[in-house]
């Protein structure tokens, strides 16, 4: 009778231990931070190459609260950044060789609120799913230069995109306070205009829409989070 009731209170303890990072009224912070780097070189060159370098970084702070047991909201603010810089060189004949240069920087904010629901697995570890709807606003401004007939044109763009997305994933807790997960793109939706300041003729307003279903690009993302 002491082994079975001594039985039964740890299997309580591992379900409290296993439950107690999601519940009602508890809250999570978290986040992510990335930084990505391309670089293009040609193999060989007869009479055009072109060479160009890419880098992009970006940060995204998340807070929850829990409103029920294993139902979070929450709010994701992002800020993200690129710089992308390009030269290509064409040889027309005998005639002197021709430079194209170009320059692009663009950074955006976005602003994410998400519901989250967890589903119990085993002891330690939950499923998840996500959804998201928010939007990003940021400017951009591109560099164009000639060198054969010394034409240098700058643009300005203000970009808007709105987006909505579920994304399912996994959480890890090691212990009570703190979760490693691994998340998925399932379906995704955005909409995005950019405008440009009409000051040259080369610019173009753009709105395009994308919408994403499955796995065929597969990109999952890792963070951790705080439980408390």
């Amino acid at each position: 009778m002491k082994k079975q009731l001594l039985t039964l209170v740890a299997i309580c303890a591992i379900t409290i231990g296993a439950n107690a990072q999601t519940e009602k009224g508890d809250n999570l912070i978290g986040g992510s931070i990335g930084f990505s780097h391309n670089k293009q070189e040609p193999l060989n060159s007869t009479n055009t190459f072109s060479t160009g370098n890419s880098k992009s970084y970006n940060i995204a702070p998340r807070f929850g609260h829990f409103f029920g047991k294993n139902l979070a909201l929450g709010l994701q603010i992002g800020y993200g950044g690129n710089k992308a810089e390009s030269q290509s060189t064409y040889f027309l004949g005998s005639g002197s060789p021709q430079f194209i240069n170009s320059v692009s920087k663009s950074h955006s904010f976005n602003v994410v609120p998400y519901l989250r629901y967890y589903v119990d697995i085993v002891d330690k570890f939950k499923f998840f799913g996500q959804a998201n709807v928010g939007m990003a606003f940021g400017k951009s401004t591109y560099n164009l230069m000639l060198s054969g007939n010394y034409v240098t044109e700058t643009t300005h763009y203000k970009n808007t995109n709105y987006q909505a997305s579920i994304d399912p994933g996994f959480a890890f807790f090691p212990t009570k306070k703190w979760a490693v997960e691994l998340s998925f793109p399932l379906l995704a939706y955005s909409k995005q205009n950019i405008k440009d300041d009409g000051v040259n003729l080369n610019s173009q307003a753009l709105s395009n829409e994308t919408f994403i279903f499955g796995f065929s690009s597969f990109t999952p993302g890792i963070g951790v989070n705080l439980h408390f």
